[in-house]
């Protein structure tokens, strides 16, 4: 390593007065991999993103009690846009068994961590009769780790549901209930009680 380094201080010395910052800045690079380190900026634009969470709430049925239980599910794009002004992500993947469908992550300035999530989407004819709809917005999920070209922000544990601050799930069949009444469902993050094996997980794909 300090011979490479020896090499880049030669080198730099030796092309400074001949060549522009451009150039050094790409000579630079390619001696250090480029970047700023582990999450920090210059990821380039995000192509895809997915969102999966678990977590712990009262879930109110259609004969009026609520019990405890735990609503989940993965909000998915096999595509999407990035504005790279304002770092946001966006997505929607209608079509199929899936309507009414948006994913939005916005990370921060240096990208080290996501600063707000939107997500909702309905699916319908699960096991041949069911709908389901879910819908989740929160904030500040930060940044765990790499795998190849994806980078994973998480926050989990019972303190999970504490980033959230709305929280829609429904559930109905073609026998049983609609979307104006379910069989069951959860309208507030109130309900949301925190549990240890609580996650969300926001990928993104670059």
């Amino acid at each position: 390593m300090r011979r490479r380094l020896l090499v880049m201080g030669v080198l730099l010395v030796a092309v400074v007065p001949l060549a522009g910052c451009d150039l050094i800045d790409g000579i630079i690079d390619s001696i250090t991999g480029g970047g700023s380190g582990s999450g920090g900026g210059g990821f380039g634009a995000v192509v895809s993103g997915r969102l999966e969470f678990h977590l712990a709430a009262y879930i109110t049925e259609d004969t009026g009690v609520s019990t405890p239980g735990t609503v989940g599910t993965t909000f998915f794009s096999s595509g999407g846009s990035y504005n790279a002004t304002t770092k946001t992500f966006t997505a929607t993947w209608d079509g199929g068994d899936f309507s009414n469908t948006t994913f939005e992550a916005r990370l921060n300035a240096t990208e080290e961590y996501i600063e707000y999530f939107y997500a909702r989407q309905t699916q319908s004819g699960v096991w041949g009769a069911w709908t389901y709809v879910h819908e989740i917005r929160g904030y500040n999920v930060l940044y765990s780790h790499a795998d190849g070209t994806s980078r994973f922000f998480v926050v989990d544990g019972s303190d999970a549901h504490v980033i959230v601050d709305q929280f829609v799930y429904k559930a109905w069949s073609n026998a049983l209930g609609s979307a104006q009444s379910p069989v069951e469902w959860v309208s507030v993050p109130a309900a949301l009680t925190g549990a240890t094996d609580d996650v969300i997980t926001i990928r993104l794909d670059y």
